[in-house]
């Protein structure tokens, strides 16, 4: 019998566990995304990453909860932090919005399916968690800034800037899925890319049929 014409439809070796089945899924698109709150209740690789993001929206809440413990003698009012001491969340918050969408870079062109969708997810994951780092920054920022400013008000407007810009730019809703999937495609590759996180995820729930 000739061998398959592409490797992934091979059966599944020990070697394979860490990496997700794309075979079921090639092809798939955002018409095939069950939504946001339905894939929370799925065992692919978007369901656990969106779910992994939920988990990780709420430290920065509980963190502004707490600031006011934190920053001593803080009472609140704008005068009580010079003004420049906001500069620096700013320029964070500029930074975030211009680097963080400039990711993840084009794949090669010419990579057969699996590989493809491999590589996507692993740019992917690599661009997501950039995002997480540079938005989630400015936020962490403002913290430092407040206890030398002594005011709540500088961790407030850290929070303020950085929040919207956590949840616009690292949460993968199907448009910033659909937005690095087009960055990845921009030399002419197709990535797979969907195909990639709609996949089952590995994982000791998961059998194989």
């Amino acid at each position: 019998m000739a061998p398959p014409q592409f490797p992934m439809y091979s059966p599944r070796s020990p070697e394979d566990d860490g990496e997700p089945d794309f075979a079921p899924v090639l092809g798939a698109g955002r018409g095939d995304d069950p939504g946001y709150l339905a894939s929370l209740r799925t065992a692919t690789v978007l369901g656990r990453m969106r779910a992994t993001l939920l988990v990780l929206l709420v430290a920065p809440i509980l963190i502004a909860a707490i600031a006011p413990l934190i920053v001593q003698d803080g009472r609140g009012r704008l005068g009580d932090a010079p003004w420049w001491i906001y500069l620096p969340l700013v320029a964070a918050a500029l930074l975030a919005a211009l680097a963080a969408p400039r990711g993840p870079r084009p794949l090669p062109p010419g990579l057969e399916p699996r590989q493809a969708a491999w590589t996507a997810l692993l740019a992917f994951r690599q661009a997501l968690l950039l995002r997480f780092a540079l938005t989630e920054g400015v936020i962490l920022l403002g913290l430092p800034l407040a206890m030398v400013g002594r005011s709540e008000l500088v961790f407030a407007a850290g929070f303020v800037l950085g929040y919207p810009l956590l949840v616009w730019l690292a949460v993968p809703t199907a448009r910033t899925v659909e937005a690095m999937r087009a960055r990845l495609e921009a030399g002419g590759a197709t990535s797979h890319l969907w195909a990639a996180l709609l996949a089952p995820a590995p994982g000791p729930d998961r059998t194989d049929g």
